[in-house]
């Protein structure tokens, strides 16, 4: 679906914000563009978000493990109809953990939900390639 300039601006806004704070370790302006129904998925086996507290004990811990976090999307499509959004992109998280950096290059996945005032993230899942897939291959190699 085609999206209006003014909600791509929108969600392209939210999606900065959202950035900025987790650099920032911001906790309640991550929270405040949380949907209080979120779901989600993270890259690790446990990262699994039901409710919107369930993502604040996700994000605490990864503001507790990392000194610094930076996040960038790149290749960023979006698509809506009426208050539901969707977006797709390349999401690199840069952080700072024990001493050394770390580099997760993934996918990205999110659903907004329009308030009428706000777009809230519902749902988001950021995953990484499978590791030993070559390209043209639908199944990693043992």
């Amino acid at each position: 679906m085609l999206v209006s300039e003014q909600t791509q601006k929108q969600i392209e806004s939210v999606l900065e914000r959202f950035a900025l704070a987790y650099g920032a370790g911001d906790v309640e302006s991550i929270m405040a563009v949380i949907d209080p129904d979120y779901r989600g998925y993270g890259t690790g086996a446990d990262e699994v978000c039901v409710g919107k507290e369930e993502y604040r004990r996700q994000v605490e811990r990864d503001l507790a493990e990392a000194s610094e976090i930076d996040i960038s999307y790149s290749d960023l499509a979006i698509s809506a109809e009426g208050t539901i959004a969707w977006v797709m992109a390349e999401m690199v998280v840069n952080a700072a953990v024990d001493g050394r950096q770390v580099r997760l290059s993934g996918r990205y996945t999110a659903v907004f939900r329009g308030t009428g005032h706000a777009w809230l993230l519902a749902q988001s899942h950021f995953s990484l390639p499978a590791a030993g897939q070559e390209a043209g291959r639908s199944f990693p190699e043992e």
